[in-house]
């Protein structure tokens, strides 16, 4: 029973933390796309596509078989890409708008358009042609071959040409000089694995003096940060590669799942009393990003480090238990008289403090 209850909060804090991929990473469907700003040629790009892998999944040049496809890779292109990535990413055949190279060519016979992926042949002919085998196709007034050496499928991100734009509109294809640096798109048969929970602090819960943030991280491509925000703010990166042999059994198909905690010291009195907000942000090496936050509460004694020379004086106070919970009336710390509340908690295997009521504070010598 233990064992299927562990199991089903993992899965339950998976489902909490499904990747938030970073600017330049986005998924449509089973797929995963990734810009690439560097402009190279079509040949370089398609090269580049096929060393890059997400998991055990190569990359290639992008290939498009649908309109909703086509406006998905669009809108990120939109969205995402600057000013001056554009303006790096224009064609030289007089078009004057950016460009991105996707993954068709026809250079190994004119005017049999094919995905560099699978090999379908996808049109057949000039701007006159036709699809082939019923494909999608988004072509503008092209392929036109206009400086004879045009073998390589780009999308524009703008009408064009200048001043009439009667040629294509944004999202629309046309063919370029595969010598031409364009920025370009990378599409991958799958995506991320990335998955994560937050332990400690759990959501809900009262926290006292130094704690733990701690929890886990999993994925097919190495993890590369763990960043630890508090109430929004950045405070430290947080080790990771802890053992965890439970999530290693979770997740036994992912390597090194078994080394996937993190753990780090907070000193939860530094924090003013009242509710917080810690946030975790998990990043890989493909560059896919996760973040999960959770809120908690932060009791305190009157100053926020109770060390040797303060009075700490139990004798006098009175203590009941009941269940899971310790109660303290009366105890002396710093020249001060609380009620104290103790719990005890599987997760730290230890009782702590979830309650600080100050009750007497003595007068000065």
């Amino acid at each position: 029973m233990l064992k299927l209850i562990r199991q089903l909060v993992i899965f339950v804090l998976c489902l909490l933390s499904q990747p938030l991929q970073a600017s330049l990473i986005f998924e449509y469907g089973d797929h995963t796309y990734k810009i690439i700003t560097e402009p190279a040629t079509w040949e370089d790009a398609s090269v580049a596509a096929a060393e890059m892998t997400l998991g055990n999944q190569l990359g290639y040049l992008a290939q498009i078989d649908s309109e909703s496809e086509n406006a998905a890779i669009l809108e990120a292109l939109l969205s995402q890409l600057t000013e001056e990535q554009l303006a790096a990413s224009l064609a030289d055949d007089g078009s004057d708008v950016a460009f991105v190279w996707l993954g068709g060519s026809d250079a190994e016979l004119e005017g049999q358009w094919v995905w560099s992926s699978t090999g379908d042949q996808f049109w057949e002919g000039d701007f006159n042609g036709t699809a082939v085998a019923d494909r999608y196709t988004n072509w503008g007034v092209q392929p036109d071959s206009a400086t004879g050496k045009e073998d390589a499928l780009a999308m524009s991100l703008a009408a064009w040409p200048e001043p009439f734009y009667d040629l294509g509109v944004a999202g629309q294809w046309n063919d370029l000089d595969g010598a031409t640096p364009l920025i370009y798109v990378v599409e991958f048969d799958g995506v991320s694995d990335l998955s994560f929970a937050i332990e400690e602090p759990a959501h809900g819960e009262t926290y006292s003096g130094v704690g733990m943030v701690r929890g886990w991280a999993v994925s097919s491509d190495p993890i590369e940060r763990i960043e630890v925000f508090v109430d929004g703010e950045y405070r430290f990166d947080i080790p990771y590669g802890g053992k965890r042999d439970d999530v290693g059994e979770q997740f036994a198909e992912i390597e090194g799942a078994d080394k996937s905690g993190y753990t780090s010291a907070v000193n939860y009195s530094g924090l003013g009393e009242g509710e917080h907000e810690v946030t975790v942000r998990v990043s890989d090496s493909f560059g896919s990003v996760a973040e999960q936050s959770t809120t908690f509460d932060v009791t305190r004694f009157h100053q926020g480090f109770i060390g040797p020379d303060d009075e700490f004086e139990l004798g006098w106070a009175i203590t009941n238990a009941l269940g899971r919970t310790i109660r303290i009336s009366g105890a002396v710390i710093a020249n001060r008289r609380y009620n104290l509340t103790l719990q005890w908690r599987d997760s730290t295997q230890s009782f702590e403090i979830i309650s600080i009521d100050p009750q007497y504070v003595f007068p000065e010598e």
